[in-house]
């Protein structure tokens, strides 16, 4: 090839002739090619979040975090792409292996990170058993294929099938798992899939526990399967695999058709007794309730009836107080009157004894100034007195032969 060849800048081009050699243009640049070959390269740009795989013509192969730019060199390299940097969660680890001269040796790498493989290490690739599409309680090999492993507490869902009762009933039997990841380095070494750790030994449990008893008994201890005791080999298998089991829940159990159609003809019946005899407790409650209303209303009416008895009682009993209280006070106000009337009456039959006594006194004390001037003019008195009282009020006369002695007191 022959001609003028330019190259932008920015740009890079391997120039080969015609004895196979090669020389590196980097642009800008305008040059002439005469029986030569030019081959443009190609620049290769790995963000923040992305590293570039580096494969060497010595087969060497290198990792090469972002931001990061090279070219490609065919003369050094056979081959660069770009890959993603595995994004780690806080509640997420990767299992990395790691070739030395000593062997292959294993690392743990927990979140939250941006994780870019060296050159010598590769992730650990899980596969365990995982949900069925078609079914969704049960669980097919490989199924669960994964990198970054989950270490926060998580569930399964499971249904143990074709299990038998002591007396030859087929049940299947639904149950959820909760559980958590506490030790990785223990996981790996004893298990290659947990979850079929789980199966196994959660199907062991549920057959001792529904085996050892009748299709009866199953039904009435059915509550037990909600104890984390009934699950001892679930338990110990999850310990000595790394991980703690939290809690199991039963989420029910399906039978045969024939079976299920008399445990459903039973449950009917039993159903329809229960609600005859809901019904009735329903009436006797509800005939109960009248009987204590009555009992209530006619308590509360005997209540009514003797506080207005009692009230009446009062209001003639304050009646009667009020009626005796005014005929005492009238008496009292009479009584008053007629001690007034009578202290008035002694009051004047005094004052007229008193007048009277006056009127005496000064009857007497005139008489004897009378009589003292009489004796002065020498008047005989005796005899004044007898003419004066001629006719006597009263005459006393005494006859006899002696000369009596007496003496008369006159009121």
């Amino acid at each position: 090839m022959t001609g003028l060849i330019t190259v932008a800048q920015g740009k890079r081009v391997l120039v080969w002739n015609i004895r196979g050699e090669a020389r590196m243009v980097v642009g800008p640049k305008r040059f002439l090619l005469f029986r030569e070959t030019a081959q443009e390269l190609r620049q290769f740009a790995a963000e923040p979040e992305q590293y570039l795989v580096v494969k060497k013509l010595d087969g060497r192969t290198e990792h090469i975090p972002g931001p990061a730019t090279i070219w490609f060199n065919p003369l050094e390299h056979t081959a660069i792409t770009i890959q993603n940097a595995i994004k780690i969660d806080a509640n997420e680890a990767l299992v990395v292996y790691r070739r030395t001269e000593k062997g292959v040796q294993r690392r743990v790498v927990r979140g939250p990170e941006l994780f870019v493989p060296m050159a010598d290490e590769w992730i650990h690739r899980f596969s365990w058993h995982g949900t069925d599409a078609r079914q969704g309680t049960r669980k097919i090999p490989n199924a669960l294929q994964f990198e970054k492993l989950r270490i926060i507490p998580d569930q399964l869902y499971f249904d143990v099938e074709n299990v038998r009762t002591g007396d030859d009933a087929l049940l299947v039997i639904k149950l959820m798992v909760f559980f958590e990841l506490h030790d990785i380095e223990r996981m790996l070494d004893q298990t290659h899939d947990p979850v079929a750790d789980f199966i196994n030994a959660l199907s062991a449990d549920v057959i001792d526990f529904v085996g050892a008893r009748d299709f009866d008994t199953f039904k009435t201890k059915t509550d037990s399967l909600n104890d984390l005791g009934t699950y001892a080999q679930l338990v110990q298998r999850a310990e000595k695999i790394g991980y703690r089991i939290n809690k199991v829940v039963y989420r029910g159990y399906y039978a045969s058709e024939k079976l299920q159609a008399m445990h459903d003809n039973a449950i009917e019946c039993r159903t329809k007794l229960g609600l005859e005899a809901e019904t009735e407790r329903q009436a006797q409650e509800l005939t109960d309730m009248k009987l204590a209303r009555e009992q209530v209303r006619s308590a509360k009416q005997q209540e009514m009836d003797e506080a207005a008895t009692r009230h009446q009682l009062r209001l003639t009993q304050l009646s009667h107080r009020a009626e005796l209280e005014q005929q005492a006070a009238t008496q009292q106000q009479a009584l008053a009157a007629k001690q007034q009337e009578e202290e008035l009456a002694v009051a004047t039959r005094g004052r007229q004894l008193e007048l009277e006594r006056l009127h005496e006194k000064t009857t007497h004390e005139q008489q004897e100034k009378h009589f003292a001037r009489l004796k002065d003019l020498q008047v005989d008195l005796t005899r004044y007195l007898v003419a004066q009282y001629q006719h006597p009020d009263k005459l006393i006369r005494i006859d006899g032969q002696y000369q009596p002695q007496m003496h008369l007191h006159e009121n």
